[in-house]
């Protein structure tokens, strides 16, 4: 306790819709050495422009993009290739091929429509494979082709956004319009914003966006050179870069990989309160973390060095969106604290009805967590949206800093 343009719109529209709207404090993400926001230059398909033109540019500033090669793209150059890895570029997975949908008639005897999850996995582990033969480095980031998630065709249609989520620590898209949210992102889909054919002056405003919201952009290209189709030019990331390094404009310009590895360090450690579905197993227990939950009010917010919610005002809650694989009932643990002078007000715990209620007890101080069953519930089978508040409003003082809520089947 003591501890709109068209792009902020479609951001906005990517939350939560009760945090969105009525989340008082979000939390800013801890980007390190005090800096503001982060900035990743991303280049696909091992064009030769990348490494005859880009990396000197990028190497003069100290700079190191992330390329997301085809490795049959890398071999006529690879000396220069390697000598990118050497310098610190990251190197990224583009698959082997560069499926796309079928719909783009060059791509039909590659087509994603004709894909299957086994299919995608073996080229995208061939890919890793032919990546370290050739550059000594297994890359650890996936940019989709065409910016295409998706494999098969309409009722057959599957996403394999989770097999990208199961095999690199990160996968980049195509053609988005907003930077990426460290706090909430599916790091599986982080946004990438198209910096072909544009000048600097058309990308700043969408960089003070990410400063002003402490978030990550992460744009994305192809060829690197003076002028051409599907360019990034060099006098425009010149200028980007040169903006990104003065220490003024608070920018930490980076690898995807090595951000994303920041971020996911950040997000295990509890320090990132990142609003998700929770999966029960049947007869397991399952806990609510506050990590996992929405603040809901004018005045909660997230403490990371206590991985709990705390300003719990009479007016604020925190939701948690649960799927329960059988109807069940539970034990239900509280893991709070809360000074002497401010326990003693009633709580409630519900879904779209009240399952129980009760007055939070001291635990000694706000800063001694204490863990005690409160009651017992009962869950149906499917999804559920469990909030806990007070039970009243009150004007001053507040109700707890919670932690966590553990549900324990009745055996």
């Amino acid at each position: 306790m003591n501890k709109l343009s068209k792009f902020a719109l479609l951001h906005l529209l990517c939350l939560p819709l009760t945090g969105a709207l009525a989340q008082g404090n979000p939390q800013k993400f801890p980007w390190p050495e005090g800096k503001r926001m982060a900035l990743s230059l991303s280049f696909d398909d091992a064009r030769k422009t990348n490494v005859r033109q880009g990396t000197d540019l990028f190497d003069k500033y100290g700079v190191q993009a992330t390329f997301y090669v085809v490795p049959s793209n890398v071999k006529p150059d690879l000396e220069l290739w390697k000598k990118a890895v050497k310098n610190g570029h990251e190197m990224g997975n583009h698959s082997i091929v560069h499926p796309c949908s079928g719909n783009f008639v060059w791509s039909r005897e590659r087509a994603l429509e004709m894909y299957t999850i086994d299919k995608m996995r073996a080229e995208l582990t061939e890919a890793n494979r032919q990546i370290k033969e050739l550059l000594g480095v297994t890359p650890t980031t996936y940019a989709y082709p065409c910016g295409i998630t998706t494999i098969g065709r309409g009722k057959n249609a599957q996403s394999f956004v989770p097999l990208i989520a199961d095999m690199f620590v990160a996968g980049r898209r195509w053609l988005d319009e907003a930077p990426v949210d460290p706090n909430y992102c599916d790091m599986a889909l982080l946004t990438g914003v198209e910096m072909d054919g544009k000048d600097f002056e058309q990308l700043l405003p969408m960089i003070r966006q990410a400063e002003k919201a402490g978030q990550w952009l992460v744009l994305a290209g192809h060829e690197t050179a003076d002028s051409g189709n599907q360019t990034s030019r060099l006098a425009m990331l010149e200028k980007l870069i040169q903006y990104a390094k003065d220490p003024k404009n608070g920018i930490w310009i980076a690898p995807i990989g090595t951000i994303a590895q920041y971020v996911k360090e950040k997000r295990d450690a509890g320090l990132i309160n990142t609003p998700q579905t929770l999966y029960a197993a049947a007869g397991k227990p399952l806990t609510l973390e506050a990590r996992y939950g929405t603040a809901v009010g004018p005045k909660i917010e997230y403490m990371p060095e206590w991985k709990a919610f705390g300003w719990f005002t009479g007016k604020d809650k925190v939701e948690w969106s649960l799927e329960i694989p059988q109807t069940s009932q539970y034990d239900v643990v509280l893991d709070w604290s809360v000074s002497d002078e401010e326990a003693g007000k009633n709580f409630v715990l519900e879904t779209n009805k009240k399952l129980l209620s009760g007055k939070v007890e001291k635990s000694g101080s706000w800063e001694t967590f204490k863990e005690k069953k409160i009651g017992r519930i009962k869950l149906e089978k499917g999804r559920h949206q469990l909030a806990f508040r007070s039970e009243e409003p009150f004007e001053k003082g507040a109700l707890l800093d919670l932690r966590t809520i553990k549900l324990i089947p009745v055996k």
